[in-house]
């Protein structure tokens, strides 16, 4: 499994995360309309974000078997807690938190796919597990050939 797709799912989640939590306030009484009120519990918000910073976790720990940087992870982190703790500091700060964590969130992604990219001089990390399979695979194939002959 590459950390790659991974990557790209976890910054679309950050993204719709944010505008889910900008615009919800804003179409709420909508949202109770049309039996679609559950999209504005805190629980469902919480939910959704323990899938987006899970799932950014597994892909920033999969990058940095790659880039050995802790970089992305710290922004992951800082993200999820500016994220989590969005109503801390009261509703006119809420959506500055909201921006900023869901930013760092991205920047997590995007560094951990550029740090893999600079560590594996410009291939994405598949390309450079396939060819270290490749070796891998090779001595133990001619291997087999020389006990035959």
């Amino acid at each position: 499994m590459h950390h790659k797709p991974l990557d790209k799912a976890g910054i679309i989640i950050a993204v719709l995360c944010a505008l889910h939590c900008l615009l919800v306030p804003v179409v709420l009484p909508t949202l109770a309309l049309v039996g679609l009120s559950f999209l504005g519990f805190e629980i469902f918000e919480r939910i959704i974000l323990s899938i987006s910073l899970l799932v950014g976790g597994v892909a920033v720990i999969m990058g940095m078997r790659h880039h050995a940087s802790w970089t992305p992870l710290w922004f992951l982190i800082l993200g999820g807690v500016m994220y989590f703790n969005k109503n801390v500091f009261g509703h006119q700060v809420e959506p500055l938190l909201i921006l900023t964590g869901a930013t760092f969130i991205v920047i997590a992604h995007t560094l951990n796919l550029h740090l893999c990219r600079v560590k594996n001089r410009n291939k994405a990390c598949e390309q450079v597990e396939a060819e270290q399979q490749e070796v891998e695979a090779r001595p133990a194939s001619s291997a087999t050939k020389e006990s035959t002959i």
